[in-house]
């Protein structure tokens, strides 16, 4: 018998490799592009670059990290240049202990700390304007539109970790409805994703920010009509993997709406997340800890290994039963096509001896009116 699922029993993570199929660059591309510009375009970074770079390295095997296990990505290039910038604005004490980590850093970044805004800013309008928006991602990204076919009976709840347009590109009109958090008037408004009768069939929460997310005079998140009108430096994003917890909204609401979504699926999909961010990582430990009949379909990409071997290394990192995961290691465009549908989702579950009701919300609503 096949597997039925109720309301809120499937979620879906969206990770940066679930859009390199769409033209996107992954963090350690988008260092490849930084390490080549620096022979060129950006050699005054060079030396900057070069610092923060064994600067991370050092402290990483302080940590007891092993040489070839230390990943140096975008977001800890970008978060160490936010933490140079504060030192720059007296956001941070520089203590005389470390004096000499102090003149080291004025050398390679310019008398008044300078050349780490400059490197900044031209890292996010690269960002905003090559990396993650390329001319045809809408026409490369169209297989986000299997998110519109998957046969689920309730509204789907995807969060993202990616600050793209994908799913907002792919998952609209014709009568349907995603919904992102945002009021009539453009403002973040929490109630939005609060279940109705009428509510939509798409809730799409952005992690760490969006491309098309500002700040208006006020303060207020809202959101521009083309990311060709938000500044780059005034996009709200969160870049850095020290800023990823965020102590106020929409990014606190949508952390805690994502651990919520993990303990009440019987099924987390996830598309494209390497399992860095811990944040992240100790939410789906905590979940699979309250129920251990979870399961997990986990898609990537990884060549010159196998499914077992990829399900063993996430189940010693998430502690997780081997049993519980499932592994597609195939490119995201595939898994999109091919297994993003309820038939597959079901396929993975032991035979069930009863099934569980799946009638829409509304008709839900309508018998229980119907019972008084």
């Amino acid at each position: 018998m096949r597997k039925q699922f109720g309301e809120d029993k499937i979620i879906i993570l969206l990770g940066a490799g679930a859009s390199c199929d769409a033209g996107m660059k992954n963090s350690i591309m988008m260092i490849r592009d930084i390490e080549a510009q620096l022979h060129e375009k950006w050699k005054k970074f060079k030396d900057l670059y070069n610092y923060i770079q064994s600067s991370h390295y050092h402290l990483e095997r302080i940590r007891g990290v092993m040489s070839g296990d230390i990943i140096f990505n975008i977001e800890h290039l970008v978060g160490l240049l936010n933490v140079i910038i504060n030192i720059a604005e007296k956001k941070v004490e520089v203590y005389p202990f470390i004096g000499s980590w102090e003149k080291e850093l004025y050398l390679v970044s310019g008398s008044k700390l300078e050349l780490a805004k400059e490197f900044k800013e031209e890292i996010l309008t690269q960002l905003k304007t090559n990396w993650l928006i390329p001319d045809d991602y809408r026409t490369r990204s169209s297989y986000y539109k299997k998110l519109l076919d998957t046969g689920y009976n309730f509204p789907l709840r995807i969060f993202s970790l990616n600050y793209d347009m994908c799913v907002e590109a792919n998952v609209n009109g014709n009568g349907i409805l995603l919904e992102r958090g945002f009021n009539e008037n453009r403002k973040w408004d929490y109630r939005r994703y609060e279940p109705n009768e009428e509510g939509p069939q798409y809730y799409l929460y952005k992690l760490h920010g969006s491309l098309d997310w500002k700040r208006d005079n006020e303060k207020r998140l809202t959101y521009a009509d083309s990311t060709d009108s938000v500044n780059p430096l005034e996009m709200e994003i969160i870049f850095g993997v020290q800023n990823k917890l965020q102590s106020y909204d929409p990014y606190m609401y949508n952390f805690y709406a994502f651990r919520e979504a993990c303990i009440k699926a019987e099924l987390i999909i996830i598309s494209g997340y390497g399992f860095y961010d811990q944040h992240i990582n100790d939410n789906l430990i905590s979940a699979f800890k309250n129920d251990s009949d979870k399961r997990l379909i986990v898609n990537v990409y990884e060549t010159n290994t196998s499914d077992e071997n990829i399900a063993n290394v996430l189940s010693q990192k998430l502690g997780i039963n081997n049993n519980n995961i499932t592994v597609v290691n195939t490119f995201a465009k595939d898994f999109f096509n091919e297994k993003l549908n309820i038939d597959y989702f079901s396929s993975i579950f032991p035979n069930e001896d009863a099934e569980i009701d799946v009638l829409p919300q509304t008709q839900q609503l309508e018998d229980k009116e119907q019972e008084f």
